[in-house]
């Protein structure tokens, strides 16, 4: 979205709000976010330098990190960036730059805020089981009776060892 700050440079207005949709196609890392995202925010003029506050939410799926169950989630970000109208180095990403006709354009800056803020990873509860190593079952469902513990084979000849001591 294009933001029209004209009224802030000129001294007109102190602050201008906007609320919209953007919408977004993204599927990498085991998440996809797809649809809209509802943007709710303001840039505000603070007396010598100008500042956009926004805050974001949009939905995701995704799947349990330890039973591949599937999730939705909702990814909710707030921000704030400083808002320039000349950059001294090309890379401060930090800043928005004010672009021809006194217009911001904030959908990059909200989207990637959006994508580095979903989870590292997602669990569908704190106490997940997972899935058996051996056969796949859910153990979260059902209780399997595969033999999970197995005996380390560097350690294998010390076993042979006790038992022949014993004797």
């Amino acid at each position: 979205m294009n933001i029209n700050i004209k009224s802030l440079l000129c001294g007109e207005k102190r602050e201008i709000e906007f609320s919209y949709t953007i919408p977004l196609d993204y599927s990498e890392n085991g998440y996809t976010v797809s649809g809209d995202a509802q943007v709710d925010g303001s840039v505000k003029d603070m007396g010598g330098y100008m500042q956009l506050a926004s805050e974001c939410k949009a939905q995701y799926k995704t799947q349990c990190a330890r039973c591949l169950k599937a999730l939705d989630g909702v990814c909710s970000v707030s921000f704030v960036r400083t808002v320039a109208t000349k950059l001294e180095s090309e890379d401060d990403e930090e800043y928005l730059l004010v672009g021809e006709g006194s217009v911001i354009n904030i959908d990059e800056a909200i989207s990637e805020e959006l994508l580095l803020s979903l989870p590292f990873r997602s669990l569908c509860r704190e106490d997940c089981k997972g899935l058996c190593p051996k056969c796949g079952c859910n153990k979260n469902e059902t209780e399997c009776s595969c033999v999970t513990k197995e005996l380390d084979p560097r350690w294998a000849a010390l076993k042979a060892f006790k038992a022949k001591d014993g004797e």
